[in-house]
């Protein structure tokens, strides 16, 4: 692995701090899509980062005020469906941003309230998987949903019924891993083929957490923290990884990450998954990031964020890792940073 220094960016601060936000990157600008504020009230406003000009712009609001909904980019438009409302409950709504006209539009709803939902985009269809209604009760849904004709289509249902999994398309198979039923994790990962339009299982993840990180490092799927089971063990260090590669697929326990954490930020920087901050033993946010090297199985202390940043949006941006928002030390945060790695010469 190639040598070299990870090096943090303080960005310009957000409109509006926030906390449970969805992040979406479309023409190299960041966009935050709703979240919570101070109050743990959920937001209906929006905004986006232009990195050329180094700069936050305040969107037009959404007509639903939500926390942590699905949110994916088809083309030009930003379709974002579900989420908890303002009555701490899901919500049913789905609405469509289009970026080039600048205008909300409220389109055909779910067929009941979700939150929790998985999502991926394929062959610009917008894909969902799972999620918690308001009874409580996780859910084997997989829809499909085109923003052109506004029109939902169900396709063959999970297996295994869940909110709070992780989802990823690689190589035309759709891998959705782990998440909760009720408070309890689900260790189900099942694959669905879309050449022979069919659901199979894969071996189960091997340690009961809930709300682990999760990440793709090339053909590998890792999972990291999260809390353990029961929650009186406290948060997790647990690293695993599993090869969709390979030719009998199966989990292989890593070794442990450093720091016990939950509710941290995860990315591929530098050729490491990059874990960022969350929240550590004593309840409190951290700033700590350390760097996992799957191929030789080692974990790296690199240097610390610049602010704590817990339940942030993240994503990825040009081989930088942006965190943005979450709760501080000192409450619900508007601030960015980008972590980047430059290899020695």
């Amino acid at each position: 692995m190639a040598s070299g220094t990870y090096t943090w960016e303080t960005m310009k601060k957000m409109h509006n701090p926030r906390v449970f936000a969805t992040p979406l990157v479309y023409e190299g600008n960041i966009y935050i899509i709703g979240g919570c504020d101070q109050l743990g009230t959920p937001l209906d406003t929006c905004e986006y980062y232009e990195t050329a000009k180094r700069k936050w712009h305040i969107l037009p609001s959404m007509q639903t005020k939500r926390a942590a909904p699905a949110a994916q980019l088809v083309g030009d438009k930003i379709v974002v469906v579900g989420g908890v409302g303002e009555t701490q409950a899901p919500v049913d709504a789905v609405e469509v941003y289009d970026i080039k006209a600048k205008k909300w539009s409220t389109m055909e709803s779910l067929t009941e309230p979700l939150q929790g939902v998985s999502s991926v985009v394929k062959d610009n269809q917008f894909l969902v998987m799972g999620g918690m209604s308001d009874d409580s009760n996780p859910k084997d849904h997989f829809w499909s949903y085109d923003a052109e004709s506004n029109k939902w289509k169900a396709l063959p249902s999970m297996p295994t019924p869940r909110y709070a999994s992780a989802a990823f398309e690689i190589n035309n198979k759709l891998y959705v891993i782990g998440g909760r039923q009720g408070k309890l994790p689900c260790l189900a990962v099942e694959v669905f083929d879309f050449e022979t339009n069919k659901w199979s299982k894969l071996p189960d993840i091997p340690s009961k957490r809930v709300f682990p990180n999760y990440v793709r490092a090339g053909t590998c799927i890792i999972t990291v923290g999260g809390l353990n089971q029961p929650a009186s063990d406290g948060f997790s260090q647990t690293c695993e990884v599993f090869d969709t590669a390979a030719e009998n697929p199966q989990w292989i326990v890593g070794s442990n990450m450093p720091t016990k954490r939950g509710d941290f930020a995860i990315g591929v920087v530098g050729g490491k998954v990059v874990c960022a901050g969350g929240l550590g033993s004593q309840g409190k946010p951290v700033q700590v990031v350390e760097a996992y090297d799957w191929q030789t199985n080692t974990w790296t202390e690199i240097k610390a964020s610049p602010t704590t940043h817990s339940s942030c949006a993240f994503t990825m941006l040009k081989d930088r890792l942006f965190l943005i928002g979450g709760l501080s030390l000192g409450g619900p945060s508007s601030s960015m940073e980008a972590l980047s790695f430059k290899p020695d010469k």
